[in-house]
């Protein structure tokens, strides 16, 4: 087998083993994410200490946003998330939910004015498997998970919203 042989053979084995590694971790990563999730069990509230339940959005597409403020994904995609809430105020309701403390969650929300809103979990995320971050429940009208998205997003892109408008 000649150099040239063998480079192209030990690239093309090294893409092999990359590729599968890769689809193995993004199917193990999909494993962590719950495709159900007891929202009612987070025990939410408004940031002024109100009780609110994910009902309340019920009639609305729900993008449901599992954050924290130390998470560099999630700050970067809210931006994007506040284009889409101002987009679409009567269609799609865009709320975050992080379970830090209220004080650091205030803190963040005083730095940034967007507009959609933000929930306190007031029992640990992790008691619903709710490890990954960011992690985007889209919620149809009546309230049925119908799309889970792991990682950062361009929510406000055109196809985001023909996506999410579909289920209104």
């Amino acid at each position: 087998m000649t150099r040239r042989q063998t480079f192209w053979t030990a690239y093309a084995v090294g893409f092999a083993i990359t590729s599968l590694i890769a689809v193995f971790a993004f199917y193990m990563l999909n494993q962590t994410v719950p495709q159900q999730v007891n929202w009612q069990a987070l025990q939410l509230t408004s940031l002024q200490g109100e009780p609110i339940s994910i009902d309340k959005y019920k009639g609305r597409v729900v993008v449901l946003n599992v954050w924290a403020t130390w998470c560099k994904p999630c700050i970067e995609e809210m931006p994007s998330m506040d284009r889409l809430q101002q987009l679409h105020p009567d269609k799609i309701a865009v709320v975050t939910v992080s379970d830090e403390e209220m004080e650091k969650l205030l803190k963040f929300r005083s730095r940034q004015t967007y507009a959609f809103t933000y929930l306190k979990a007031n029992t640990p995320l992790a008691n619903q498997q709710l490890t990954v971050f960011p992690t985007t429940y889209i919620l149809n009208p009546e309230g049925e998970i119908k799309e889970i998205y792991l990682g950062g997003q361009a929510w406000d892109s055109e196809k985001m919203q023909q996506k999410l408008l579909k289920y209104f």
